[in-house]
């Protein structure tokens, strides 16, 4: 035997050991060695990275294209990160100046750029806007594994569990089920139980009416539907600058027929923390309001959160 077989082969199975690599929506990202200039095109992984230490060289922090910059919760977080266009109009060349070892994109908004953020670094395709809990929990792990911090990622996760559990002791037996619905000022968008937040409320102990409807996790009600479904519980997620569509319908006497509104359990939060940022370090802002807010014990809301 040739004695440079044993350790050529010796260290080609350890240069293997070493690769990564991660399922995406696009197939297996395979990185040699742990990403360390990561940019972030959604809120959630910009979230996620920092909860694990990791500041990005970029992330979608701009206004262009409608956005609302980073959420009141993340922001302080942000302001030292490089912008480079928002989530809806990402700059390429911002992103190219970064110079990037890994490009977390989102699987539906960034589906048509992909190709061109492939072309300037490794890029991960994840659903973030249209996960539910479990999608992003799954997607705080896989990021882990791919900035080498997957021991850090699994010790997030297991706290988040903790926690979670703890909230769900305050959530009322058999309280009944909620309808939930982002509110701007043209539209209410219904959250189901396969949106992020939908799915999140009800891993805390509450029911939601509201299944996935013909593969949509989200779409919009008018107030003859939002009637039509006899919500006795209504959670509502505005932003605390706009006027709500729903200001205009509590003037219709519809409105005064929903069950919710009768019961005097109808919660407002903050879209844009809420809907917006997700990730670690969003779930445990949301886990302490539903509690603070009494959405949970299915009491009367309580302060900033009555609507």
């Amino acid at each position: 035997m040739n004695r440079t077989t044993l350790p050529l082969t010796f260290l080609s199975l350890l240069s293997a050991a070493a690769a990564l690599g991660v399922q995406h929506e696009r197939g297996t990202l395979e990185l040699k060695t742990p990403a360390k200039r990561v940019v972030a095109l959604e809120y959630s992984f910009v979230d996620t990275l920092v909860a694990l230490g990791i500041k990005p060289v970029g992330a979608a922090l701009g206004r262009e294209g409608g956005d609302r910059g980073a959420p009141p919760y993340l922001a302080p977080r942000a302001k030292d990160i490089p912008a480079v266009g928002s989530r809806a109009q990402p700059s390429l060349e911002s992103i190219a100046v970064s110079r990037p070892d890994l490009i977390l994109s989102d699987a539906l908004v960034h589906q048509d750029v992909y190709p061109q953020l492939a072309r300037l670094a490794p890029t991960a395709s994840f659903h973030s806007r249209r996960a539910d809990l479990n999608g992003l929990n799954a997607q705080t792990l896989k990021i882990g594994q791919l900035v080498g911090r997957e021991a850090a990622a699994k010790r997030l996760l297991s706290e988040q569990k903790s926690l979670m559990a703890k909230a769900r002791a305050f959530a009322k037996p058999k309280a009944p089920a909620f309808v939930a619905g982002v509110v701007t000022p043209r539209s209410f968008t219904l959250h189901t139980e396969g949106s992020f937040a939908g799915s999140f409320i009800e891993a805390l102990g509450r029911k939601n009416q509201i299944p996935v409807k013909g593969g949509e996790t989200q779409y919009e009600l008018s107030l003859e539907g939002l009637v039509a479904l006899h919500p006795q519980t209504l959670v509502l997620f505005t932003a605390p600058d706009e006027k709500p569509i729903t200001d205009e319908w509590k003037k219709n006497p519809l409105w005064q027929k929903l069950p919710a509104v009768k019961r005097g359990r109808v919660y407002q939060f903050n879209r844009d923390n809420w809907t917006r940022g997700r990730g670690p370090m969003a779930l445990k802002l949301m886990v302490a309001q539903t509690i603070e807010s009494r959405l949970l014990q299915d009491g009367a809301p309580s302060g900033e959160y009555r609507y």
